[in-house]
């Protein structure tokens, strides 16, 4: 059932490309009591395939409920018919906060900015998800919820949210997937520009 429920995911992402979305696989390999993973990312809006990025990072627990990561995203996006580079060395520290009735995660992210014919830049990026302790339903699907706000370099003035919905699907034998939709918000010369993605993840 879940295989049928991937493939036409898939194939949904596919055959509709003119909608914007959003196509995830994670790799996560334990290395003692680090986490490795690698992430490969590529998106579609109404111009077409506009964004692809490559991430490799390691996470490392500090105390209990603490982590911290360090990761590097190659990332291209598709503008003037050439696809530009920009690089992001990463640093996120995770914050889990146990509850009875539910999974609560903090996240901060610092990103290093480094674009060809532009300045360097740093930017804050922060989140909080709140996901069910256990599947729900005949279809053990798990739900959750995120709000996360981008920060602009210099002035720190908040100027990017996205709000994620969705759910993961129960572990497969090619991998665990999620499927969820973003709603985002751009302030662009004082106003706030929506805009949506249907994202789906594998994680391996």
């Amino acid at each position: 059932m879940y295989k049928k429920l991937l493939l036409l995911t898939i194939s949904l992402t596919t055959i509709f490309s003119q909608i914007n979305h959003q196509d995830k696989i994670v790799i996560k390999k334990p290395l003692g009591s680090s986490t490795l993973t690698f992430d490969f990312d590529g998106r579609v809006n109404e111009t077409g395939f506009f964004h692809k990025h490559l991430d490799l990072g390691i996470h490392y627990p500090i105390i209990p409920t603490w982590t911290i990561g360090l990761k590097y995203r190659a990332q291209y996006r598709f503008k003037d018919n050439n696809w530009n580079l920009e690089q992001r060395p990463q640093l996120e520290i995770l914050k889990a906060i146990n509850n009875q009735k539910i999974k609560i995660q903090l996240r901060s992210r610092m990103d290093y900015r480094i674009r060809d014919g532009k300045n360097d830049e740093i930017r804050n990026r922060s989140r909080i998800q709140f996901k069910a302790l256990r599947p729900i339903t005949s279809l053990k699907i798990t739900p959750f919820i995120s709000e996360e706000f981008f920060f602009a370099p210099k002035t720190w003035n908040y100027y990017i949210n996205w709000t994620a919905f969705g759910f993961d699907l129960p572990k497969t034998k090619i991998g665990k997937p999620t499927i969820f939709y973003k709603y985002v918000n751009v302030k662009i010369d004082g106003k706030w520009e929506p805009s949506y993605t249907l994202v789906f993840k594998l994680t391996i």
